[in-house]
């Protein structure tokens, strides 16, 4: 593991304290969990924008009914 020094808004550090709290874990892990499904997110995202780009995934097609 490595640190990591963030600068967080009074309102996201209130929210955050609130959360590690209701679910009882620390602000720590709260702040890994959210880190890591921020760049699961994100890295998938991208993943598919490529992928389009490559005409390697099928576009659905949608049309309206009496087309």
């Amino acid at each position: 593991m490595s640190d990591l020094v963030l600068t967080l808004t009074p309102e996201v550090r209130q929210r955050l304290d609130a959360m590690a709290e209701k679910i009882e874990r620390s602000v720590e892990d709260c702040a890994q969990i959210a880190l890591a499904e921020f760049l699961e997110n994100w890295e998938g995202y991208l993943q598919t924008i490529e992928a389009l780009k490559n005409g390697e995934e099928e576009r659905p097609v949608l049309r309206a009914v009496n087309d």
